[in-house]
């Protein structure tokens, strides 16, 4: 049977639940929908996303559709940036028949309400995910060198996967991967480190190991960490999840 978590608040570019592999050739394939939503209408769209989503991916992760699915509300919030959103991860196939369940209910209202909307189509070669609840997402994106953009991911098995494996066999962190855009719609260059954690100690300890590891880098490593990205490129995204099931 699939684990069903929910979350719910007191008073989150590219978010999985735990996936069951770990690094592999198979491609899992994400599908991203976010929105702005003005705080007015925070309690609307979540009342929205219980009635007209949640139903739907439960039923496409208990059938086989999807692999995992979740909801997320940003905890770090811009002026331009997004607030809410969702993702469910699978083949492509499971994810278009799944984006039609969901467009069949039509656009909620708070989902009319929102003064900006995004949907992203990821792609995963490298991944890992372990068990138990997660609470917190965190993206991480940069953009790679274009003339060498899987040079990114190559610095990454080498300096910090054994960290990232570390941590997960600790319980750490549930998820890791590292996402690339299927459907360009910006430079398909950015990669993005995407990590989930069971609670808010948990991303303390894990930038703790982090940084003990890159505290023991030599020069030539550091060098290597710095030039596998353009200066200045990353972006940050913090999020709590407030929906998830996974196989």
């Amino acid at each position: 049977m699939p684990t069903i978590v929910r979350h719910e608040r007191e008073a989150v570019m590219l978010v999985p639940a735990a996936l069951p592999q770990t690094e592999s050739t198979t491609i899992v394939y994400t599908y991203v929908s976010q929105f702005q939503i003005p705080r007015a209408n925070w309690a609307a769209y979540s009342e929205d996303t219980e009635k007209s989503f949640v139903p739907v991916v439960e039923k496409s992760l208990a059938d086989g559709t999807l692999l995992s699915w979740s909801t997320f509300e940003q905890v770090v919030h811009t002026p331009d940036g997004y607030t809410h959103g969702a993702a469910w991860f699978n083949s492509i196939a499971g994810l278009m028949k799944v984006l039609d369940e969901v467009r069949k209910n039509g656009p909620r209202p708070a989902q009319i309400a929102a003064t900006k909307h995004e949907d992203l189509l990821m792609q995963t070669r490298m991944y890992h995910g372990g068990s138990g609840t997660e609470t917190y997402l965190r993206v991480v994106c940069s953009m790679a060198k274009a003339d060498h953009p899987e040079g990114y991911t190559a610095m990454l098995k080498k300096l910090l996967l054994p960290t990232f494996e570390e941590q997960l066999k600790k319980g750490v962190v549930t998820y890791y991967g590292v996402d690339e855009k299927y459907v360009n719609t910006s430079a398909p260059s950015m990669r993005c480190v995407v990590i989930t954690y069971p609670n808010a100690e948990s991303m303390d300890q894990w930038a703790t190991a982090i940084n003990t590891t890159m505290g023991k880098w030599s020069p030539g490593e550091r060098a290597e960490f710095a030039g596998a990205t353009l200066p200045d490129s990353r972006r940050d995204i913090l999020a709590r999840i407030m929906h998830s099931g996974h196989k």
